[in-house]
Formats: C-alpha cells, sequence, structure tokens
C-alpha cells in the first residue's frame, strides 16, 4: 500500500458532525438519478438494494436521487414519489436498507418545474414556472411553461412540506431540498428565468422568497433531529443569470434558517448542453464549492466530476469541503468508501464510459458498462454483487 493511498483513507475516514448527527467517515453518497421506481413512482426491490448496498459499501451518507413532490413536479416517468402517503412503506424500506448499514439516510425532495415531463404529457397540464419564458427543451425543441399562480405557489410551498413529514415518517434521518440544475426553487432565484414584478421575483430578496419559503416550511415539518440540507445552485453560465454573489448570500441565509448542510452546484441542463466542455472538467465546481464554504459555518459537501481517491482527500485535508459526495464512482464500485478507506484503491472498479452508460440508459433504469455481467443482466448492481 502506498503512503498516499493510505493517508487519502485516514483523512476520509474522520467522523464529521452535521447538525445534531456524526457521520461515520467524510464520504457521501451523492444523489443521481437512475430511475429504479416503476411507472406510478412507487419503491422497487431494485431501488431498495441500489442504496442499501452503497450504504453496506461503506458511504457514510446516501442521499436518494430526487423524489418527486407532487405530479405536477415530477420529471422522469419512472422517478420516485413522495406526493401521497400510498408511497411511504417503499420509502420506508429505503431508509431501513441504508440505515442497517451505519449510514445516515437522506431523501432529496423536488418540484422540477418548467423541466416537468414528460412534455407531451404536460402539454396537456399546466407546466409551472415563475414566468412564461420559452426554453430549449431538447435539440430543435423550444417549449413554453406557464406562469405559476399564488395559489400554485402556496401549495408547491406545502407539497414541500407534506414531503419532507413524509420522509421522515418513512424513517429518514434526513431530507435534502433540492434547489440547483434548473428546477423551480432555482428558477426562482434566476433573473434569467423569472421575469415577475411581484414579491416573487426581482431583486434578490424577492427571487431567495420562494426557497427561504420552502426551508421554513420544511423545517417546520420535521423533527429538531432531522437533517435539513439544501441542493444549491451557485452559478448559472447563460448570460443573465444567477451568481455567486447571491449564491454566497442565500447560503448565508440557509444557514440563518436551520439549514443543516450545503451541497453546492454549478449550471443548469441548459448551461450543460451549451457549455459541455466545461462542465466535463475535474473539480469544475471546486471554485464554487470553496466560495460558499467560506461564506458559513455549516458542513459544505464537494461534488460534481470527482472520483480520483487522492483528489477526494485533498479537497477534504484542505478545508476546501467538508466531506465529498459522489455519484457514478458509487454507481460503478459500491464500495468506493470502504475501498478507499482501507487502502484499496488500486482495487476500485472504474468509470470509463464516454459518453456515460448510466445516463445513456437513465430513463429506463440506468445500468454501468463496467458492472459484472449478473448485474448487468439483473439490471441493477445489488447485494449479491
Amino acid at each position: 500500500m502506498s503512503s498516499t493511498v493510505a493517508t487519502a483513507g485516514s483523512v476520509l475516514a474522520d467522523p464529521l458532525r452535521v447538525g445534531e448527527l456524526t457521520t461515520r467517515n467524510r464520504i457521501w453518497m451523492a444523489p443521481m438519478s437512475v430511475c429504479y421506481a416503476d411507472d406510478s413512482g412507487y419503491v422497487t426491490d431494485a431501488e431498495v438494494e441500489h442504496y442499501g448496498r452503497r450504504a453496506q459499501g461503506g458511504a457514510a451518507v446516501v442521499v436518494t436521487e430526487n423524489a418527486a413532490i407532487s405530479d405536477s413536479g415530477r420529471q422522469l416517468p419512472r422517478q420516485t414519489m413522495v406526493s401521497d402517503d400510498r408511497f411511504v412503506p417503499g420509502l420506508r424500506r429505503i431508509a431501513a436498507a441504508i440505515r442497517i448499514h451505519g449510514a445516515v439516510s437522506i431523501l432529496q425532495i423536488v418540484h422540477a418545474g418548467r423541466y416537468a415531463g414528460p412534455w407531451d404529457v404536460y402539454e396537456k397540464q399546466r407546466r409551472l414556472a415563475p414566468s412564461s419564458v420559452s426554453f430549449p427543451l431538447l435539440p430543435g425543441r423550444v417549449v413554453t411553461p406557464q406562469e405559476i399562480t399564488r395559489s400554485e405557489i402556496d401549495k408547491a410551498i406545502d407539497d414541500f412540506a407534506a414531503a419532507a413529514d413524509r420522509a421522515t415518517r418513512a424513517g429518514f434521518d434526513g431530507i435534502e431540498i433540492h434547489g440547483a440544475q434548473g428546477f423551480l426553487i432555482s428558477q426562482f432565484l434566476s433573473p434569467r428565468m423569472n421575469h415577475r414584478t411581484d414579491q416573487w421575483g426581482g431583486p434578490y430578496e424577492n427571487r431567495a422568497r420562494f426557497a427561504l419559503r420552502v426551508v421554513d416550511a420544511v423545517r417546520a415539518a420535521v423533527p429538531a433531529r432531522t437533517l435539513v440540507g439544501f441542493h444549491l445552485l451557485v452559478r448559472e453560465l447563460l448570460p443573465g443569470g444567477f451568481t455567486p454573489d447571491d449564491a454566497r448570500r442565500l447560503a448565508v441565509d440557509l444557514e440563518s434558517r436551520g439549514v443543516d448542510f450545503i451541497i453546492p452546484a454549478t449550471a443548469t441542463f441548459e448551461d450543460l448542453h451549451s457549455h459541455r466542455d466545461a462542465v466535463s472538467l475535474p473539480r469544475f465546481q471546486m471554485p464554487d464549492v470553496r466560495d460558499i464554504a467560506a461564506a458559513v459555518q455549516i458542513p459544505v459537501i464537494a461534488n460534481g466530476a470527482l472520483g480520483e481517491p487522492e483528489d477526494v482527500a485533498r479537497i477534504v485535508a484542505g478545508g476546501e469541503a467538508d466531506a465529498v459526495a459522489l455519484a457514478r464512482p458509487m454507481l460503478v464500485d459500491p464500495d468506493w468508501a470502504a475501498k478507499v478507506i482501507d487502502g484499496r484503491s488500486d482495487n476500485l472498479r472504474l468509470c470509463p464510459c464516454r459518453p456515460p452508460q448510466c445516463i445513456q440508459t437513465q430513463l429506463k433504469g440506468a445500468s454501468c458498462h463496467s458492472w459484472p455481467a449478473a448485474a448487468l443482466e439483473r439490471g441493477y448492481l445489488g447485494y449479491e454483487d
């Protein structure tokens, strides 16, 4: 074992205090849509094993893919739902599978806003956004959402709170509110997407109002011990978008409202298409992560284009972030955390696909070219692998 690998393991093995909980190390599983739910949004055996297996592999915290808080906020056809009590029993199975292996369980909750889909279904319904601003949904297809009304805003806030309550009743240790990637909360934050002239648009205080109201409602809906995190958009790459200055200000406001951790994120889906080279570079989000970490006292978790053990350890050891969350590295190798902490980085299964197979197969259930043959045939990598 090299001394560098051993040092990486020892740095990442340190526990971390988050809210009223202590995590067993500094390696988190990042939220990533794998779409193992059924067509109605119910949890499946594959989904339970997917998350339980990563907890078994040593992750300190497992943050699930985003679960939709309402039908109008659902993005993907096999997306997990948390919009009704009938989904609680399945969610309880995920939380239990994570916790039985010693990891902290976090359910990410979302309203997709103008990204709700599939579009062919929602063309017959209202697709909600702060403003009716046209945008390219797909290459060659420009679409226009409807402006969300005041009553619909109130309902969305209530839906976030109800989803958080269901997650708590299902046994999750915490909730992460999705305020990034161009979903509804970040749509309100963005001057590019939010052209309103009422109390929900214009200056920072108005554009941040929806995010902060959601945080207040979620915090009030769950016990004090329950973790509340926030996936924070830090900047858009297209002109006229949300800026790091506003993101730093929002991070401070989130901390004052009782948020326990922040996962910063650079760019929206539209940015990803127009700046594909920039967002594929290793560590591309780290300048924004450092910005947010310098603004608050609560834990800030780095993620995005990370996966080299020595680099991950340097981020934590250097104080750039308090922990690192990994998505694709843990999809391909659920034992990433245990192997790195034990000094077995040479045995890591790597993620070589370009473009990634997991993204290409996402809508029907993500798979990875590097999985064992049995997992590929099964359609997911679980306890047998």
